[in-house]
């Protein structure tokens, strides 16, 4: 047997060391399983919760600026679907997502779904047998904007994480989830 150990790379872990180094805070094992999750975070709080609910704040078609574009390797000026969500449970918001879909890149029959369903991007996926890479972009604390701060009733820090899917080698979505750092500290 060979005695040389190597440590096995991690880049989520890496990106949460730097954040807790960063702002001299210590997150709960809980809240570093959800920052490092592969994919969109409903299905761990639906294990530890039971149902979770999906309330649509926003959703529309639109073409990309190129800040939408840069994130999603598309032209600026392609369509792209976004949408604003909530994951909450017994109307207490839990999690915020934004998430930019190119639409060029799904089916109509996804689209359909996305425009009019109450149905997290995770479990369309999941229905369609649709095999996506996480990338886990970025992990960091923001201020909330007054939207967030209205609904989640609280002007703390959230805890936020960008993360792509990618789907034979091209970005099917770009997401964004955040929740105030004071929740999941179990």
């Amino acid at each position: 047997m060979n005695s040389k150990t190597d440590i096995i790379p991690n880049v989520a872990r890496e990106k949460i060391k730097e954040l807790e180094d960063e702002n001299d805070i210590k997150l709960s094992n809980l809240q570093k399983v959800l920052c490092s999750v592969e994919g969109p975070i409903a299905r761990v709080l639906d294990i530890l919760y039971g149902d979770m609910n999906i309330f649509v704040l926003d959703q529309h078609i639109e073409k990309a600026n190129e800040d939408i574009a840069e994130k999603v390797e598309i032209n600026t000026g392609d369509e792209v679907d976004i949408r604003e969500v909530i994951l909450h449970k017994h109307g207490r918001p839990l999690v915020y997502g934004l998430s930019y879909i190119p639409k060029d890149r799904c089916s109509n029959t996804v689209i359909e779904e996305l425009l009019n369903e109450n149905i997290t991007t995770g479990r369309i996926l999941l229905e369609h047998e649709i095999e996506t890479i996480t990338k886990i972009e970025k992990i960091y604390l923001e201020k909330p904007d007054a939207k967030l701060q209205d609904l989640f009733h609280n002007e703390g820090d959230l805890l936020t994480r960008e993360f792509i899917l990618i789907h034979k080698k091209n970005i099917v979505i770009w997401s964004k989830e955040a929740y105030p750092l004071s929740y999941f500290m179990m």
